[in-house]
């Protein structure tokens, strides 16, 4: 055989084994998302640690805008209510606006008795039991061709003493020297139009002492003062609720005197004590 001595043929000493880059890289990508899920976990809060800690914040705080201050709160208001809402209503104001009788039949009654008209006293009428009146009736004597003088006056009402209507008949009056009705006879209307306190009418009175026709209606209330056509000397006075509607005739029906119980005294009221009750004693026999 030939000797191969030539320095290509000469045996090269054993190296290393290498490593394939395949594996470098593959620990490289290994590593990488062993080390990302760390810093990812968990809300990145480590991935925050770490960057905080190398000077730099990589998901700086949301800022929330701050709420807004409250408002001082302001000094609570002062309001004056004027006089007429707090103080008690009055009757002549009320009047005007509230359409209603404001004196009972009986009270009626007494205050043209004051007036110097001697009034029966409320009772019964003897035609209808459920209405209950007052009347008045002068006649004087009748002079040759003349009519005779007469007054009637009436007040109308139920058993609870409401009013209904005020009527006045008045026959060849008296007048004074100015041709003016008789002051006499001119108290029983000022008397019947003072009571109820209806101040709206106020040129009533001054037509009836001059005897001319008039008639006024407002708020529900109806006054006339008209003469006979075919006697002149004949007028007829009349004062009255107008009729209401049927909700509101229900609504008093229920509402009657007639119906409830009627209030106890304001004396009795104000007195909070109760009557004794007697006890009563067992007969002796009884007693053990």
């Amino acid at each position: 055989m030939p000797d191969n001595s030539s320095p290509a043929y000469a045996k090269q000493p054993a190296g290393k084994p290498r490593i394939p880059v395949i594996f470098w890289l593959l620990l490289t990508i290994s590593v990488s998302l062993v080390i990302g899920t760390v810093l990812l976990s968990n809300d990145m809060r480590h991935l925050r640690a770490v960057g905080h800690y190398f000077g730099f914040d990589l998901y700086p705080p949301e800022v929330k805008p701050q709420p807004p201050k409250a408002l001082p709160r302001p000094a609570p208001a002062t309001y004056k209510l004027p006089p007429h809402t707090i103080e008690a209503p009055v009757a002549q104001t009320a009047s005007a606006f509230l359409r209603t009788w404001r004196i009972s039949g009986p009270a009626m009654c007494a205050a043209l008795r004051q007036a110097g008209i001697q009034t029966s006293k409320w009772a019964a009428a003897s035609f209808d039991a459920d209405t209950f009146e007052c009347f008045y009736e002068h006649s004087g004597k009748r002079e040759k061709d003349q009519l005779a003088n007469s007054i009637f006056v009436i007040v109308r009402g139920d058993a609870a003493g409401a009013i209904s209507n005020m009527r006045v008949k008045i026959v060849n009056p008296e007048r004074d020297q100015n041709g003016q009705l008789d002051p006499a006879i001119l108290r029983i209307f000022e008397t019947m139009l003072r009571q109820p306190q209806w101040l709206d009418f106020h040129e009533t009175l001054n037509a009836i002492k001059d005897l001319k026709d008039m008639k006024e209606d407002g708020f529900g209330a109806s006054i006339s003062f008209t003469h006979e056509v075919l006697n002149p000397e004949r007028y007829n006075f009349t004062l009255s609720l107008d009729a209401t509607s049927g909700p509101e005739k229900r609504t008093r029906n229920y509402f009657s005197g007639r119906t409830w119980l009627p209030a106890p005294e304001h004396s009795v009221a104000a007195n909070h004590t109760q009557p004794k009750l007697l006890r009563q004693e067992p007969p002796a026999e009884n007693r053990n």
